[in-house]
């Protein structure tokens, strides 16, 4: 049986989370995380808030972060301010 994701035949090919891009054909794929970032982005400047984008979550954003006396935004599950839109509402002082 063929999955439901599959996009044989076509020279592009788009899907959505995991399973999705099991099933993408092709030797090439490129994962774009925009949603919870583009929706971040908009509901801190919304406020009024700086935004100081970093590629990797290890020791240098920690340092990159307090070069710009920035909060860095943790995981969801974690305490703190993430990239949940209400969770950068109810942030207070920054």
């Amino acid at each position: 049986m063929t999955s439901p994701y599959a996009q044989q035949g076509f020279r592009v090919g788009f899907d959505w989370g995991p399973v999705g891009a099991a099933a993408v054909p092709g030797s090439i794929v490129a994962v774009v995380d925009v949603l919870s970032f583009t929706t971040a982005v908009t509901v801190a400047v919304d406020l009024g808030i700086d935004v100081y984008p970093y590629r990797w979550r290890d020791e240098t954003a920690v340092a990159y972060a307090e070069q710009h006396d920035a909060v860095l935004a943790v995981g969801r599950s974690q305490p703190g301010i993430t990239l949940s839109p209400v969770s950068i509402r109810q942030a207070q002082g920054v």
